[in-house]
């Protein structure tokens, strides 16, 4: 019996080359997998954190509009005065 590297052998005694992927194909799938994974820690949590932070600061907005003082917001959030007037106005709040 034959060793074949890379191949296996059907039940009609055929090789089956199409079973295992190339090394270099596996490599450049490998490759992209890690790279989607970059992107996906990186740039998607970079864009979700952007509109969860607008989302909170319209929500600040809407506390304040209703009577909710600036120190009461800034002491129950865990943001600054200056932060939470700067929210308030519409600015951007790099944190």
């Amino acid at each position: 019996m034959a060793i074949t590297v890379g191949k296996r052998r059907t039940p009609t005694g055929r090789t089956d080359t199409a079973s295992e992927p190339r090394p270099f194909t596996l490599w450049t799938g490998r490759v992209l997998l890690h790279w989607s994974r970059l992107l996906q820690r990186t740039v998607a949590s970079r864009d979700r954190r952007r509109a969860l932070v607008a989302r909170r600061n319209a929500t600040l907005r809407g506390a304040h509009g209703r009577g909710v003082d600036r120190e009461t917001i800034a002491r129950t959030i865990g943001l600054s005065p200056v932060r939470v007037g700067q929210a308030l106005r519409g600015e951007t709040i790099l944190e």
